[in-house]
């Protein structure tokens, strides 16, 4: 809907410009808004011992990626990028298994793009050009890497297995889409542009689905653009 909308723009847009985006995402921006998963843990009592089954997130808070930007007139403009994220996380299991208390880890390496395009309004003739933006996000699980390490019994010492791409079994959807909105202000540092911003998303189904375990449809971060100076 937002590329149907800005299209009729596209033959009376004033300059393209190239540029870098990076920042933090989660609890480092928001403190109400939690981090990139949800994630839980239970422990339950075995003849042989005491087992437990739970995820812990490795999620990465940086996010970084290119961005293009087309200005249009009246302080509009058309944004998209392209940034890229660590969602890594561990499975663990510590219970039964032929009567011995087994163990068993997974170290998930999961990378993901997400791709919004961005409806951007500039407020002229104000100090530092405060903005604010909206449109869609999408994104996308480009690759999966798991680890495992076993033990079966849980006296011995685990022993890794060689990696694996298979999808793991808590990914219900590879790519989601959003809404997200932004605000933030321009400023010149010679000829350099730089654009911190906070950006809200959210996400209308999850890419990692169990029962202890979830993807936060709630996505807020602190990013900055660097880039250089339109010439007038």
């Amino acid at each position: 809907m937002l590329v149907v909308l800005i299209m009729p723009c596209a033959g009376v847009a004033q300059t393209a410009s190239l540029g870098f985006i990076g920042g933090i995402q989660g609890t480092f921006v928001l403190p109400p808004v939690t981090p990139a998963f949800e994630t839980a843990s239970i422990t339950t009592g075995f003849p042989t011992g005491t087992g437990s089954i739970g995820y812990t997130s490795r999620a990465k808070p940086f996010t970084f990626g290119p961005t293009v930007e087309v200005s249009l007139p009246r302080g509009l403009a058309v944004e998209f990028d392209a940034l890229y994220k660590r969602l890594d996380y561990n499975y663990k299991f510590i219970g039964p298994v032929s009567g011995l208390l087994a163990f068993k880890e997974d170290q998930n390496i999961i990378s993901r793009w997400d791709l919004p395009l961005l409806l951007k309004y500039r407020l002229r003739n104000i100090a530092h050009r405060p903005y604010f933006s909206g449109g869609l996000n999408t994104n996308y699980i480009v690759n999966t890497t798991d680890s495992q390490r076993l033990a079966p019994d849980y006296q011995d010492h685990p022993f890794t297995l060689p990696p694996s791409h298979k999808p793991p079994s808590e990914l219900r959807y590879r790519s989601s889409e959003g809404v997200v909105v932004a605000g933030g202000f321009e400023f010149s540092l010679h000829r350099i542009r730089l654009a911190p911003e906070l950006r809200y998303t959210r996400w209308a189904h999850e890419n990692f689905h169990s029962v202890l375990f979830r993807s936060n449809l709630d996505q807020a971060e602190l990013l900055v653009t660097v880039g250089l100076v339109n010439p007038q």
